[in-house]
C-alpha cells in the first residue's frame, strides 16, 4: 500500500506573535528570531525531500518555506491556507479587544465559534477551505511527500478534523508553535500521526 506523507509547517516567529497581537490575514514578516527559528528546523529536518511544496501567499509563510526548503525550492502558494481574517480585530492585543470590543470578547472567551468579530470571514468558510484544500491535496496525490506551511489556525483545523470527532470539539485541543513541524501519514485514506510541534 502506498503511504501518503502530509507535512504541516507552521511559520516562525513574528513581532506580533511575540507581543500578542492578532495578526490572521494581516502581512506580517518574520522577525530576526523567527528566521533563526526556521533555520533551526531547517537544520533539524536535514534536508526533507518533498515532492510539492505548497505555502500560504503570506510572507511570514513563504519566508519559512524558503528558509526551511531552500531559495530555490518551487513553493506553490494558495491563499486557501492563509490563516483566519479577524476583521476589525486586525492588528489589536488581545487587552485592546478586550476594551473595544467587550461583548464580543467574552462571547469569544465562552463560544468563540459563533462569535461575531465585525469584518471578520465566518469561522465555517475558514476551516471549510483549509479542509478542502488538504483533503484534495492528499487525495489527488497518493504515495507523494507533501509539504504545507501555514499558520497556527489552520494547522490546528488539520489537527482536529483527522483525529477529533470535529473541528469544533478539538480545534483548541492542539497548541501548534512556531517554526514546527507536524508529519501524518496516510494508509488507504486512514490518517496517522508520526510527529507533531516536531522542532
Amino acid at each position: 500500500m502506498k503511504v501518503t506523507r502530509l507535512y504541516l509547517i507552521r511559520h516562525g516567529q513574528t513581532e506580533q506573535n511575540k507581543g500578542g497581537v492578532l495578526v490572521g490575514s494581516t502581512d506580517a514578516p518574520l522577525n530576526d528570531y523567527g528566521r533563526n527559528q526556521a533555520s533551526y528546523l531547517r537544520d533539524r529536518l536535514n534536508a526533507l525531500e518533498v515532492d510539492t511544496i505548497f505555502s500560504s501567499p503570506l510572507q511570514r509563510a513563504t519566508e519559512t518555506a524558503s528558509i526551511v526548503f531552500g531559495s530555490d525550492a518551487p513553493i506553490i502558494t494558495d491563499s486557501s491556507i492563509q490563516e483566519y481574517h479577524f476583521g476589525e480585530w486586525e492588528g489589536l492585543h488581545f487587552k485592546e479587544i478586550e476594551k473595544q470590543y467587550p461583548e464580543a470578547w467574552k462571547t469569544w472567551l465562552t463560544d468563540w465559534e459563533k462569535t461575531q468579530i465585525p469584518g471578520s470571514e465566518s469561522f465555517g468558510s475558514f476551516k471549510q477551505r483549509v479542509v478542502s484544500f488538504a483533503d484534495e491535496l492528499v487525495g489527488a496525490n497518493t504515495g507523494k511527500d507533501l509539504a504545507i506551511v501555514s499558520h497556527g489556525g489552520c494547522i490546528r483545523s488539520l489537527m482536529a478534523h483527522y483525529f477529533c470527532e470535529s473541528i469544533s470539539a478539538g480545534y483548541w485541543k492542539f497548541k501548534v508553535d512556531n517554526a514546527t513541524l507536524t508529519e501524518i501519514e496516510f494508509m488507504g485514506g486512514m490518517p496517522i500521526l508520526v510527529r507533531f510541534n516536531y522542532r
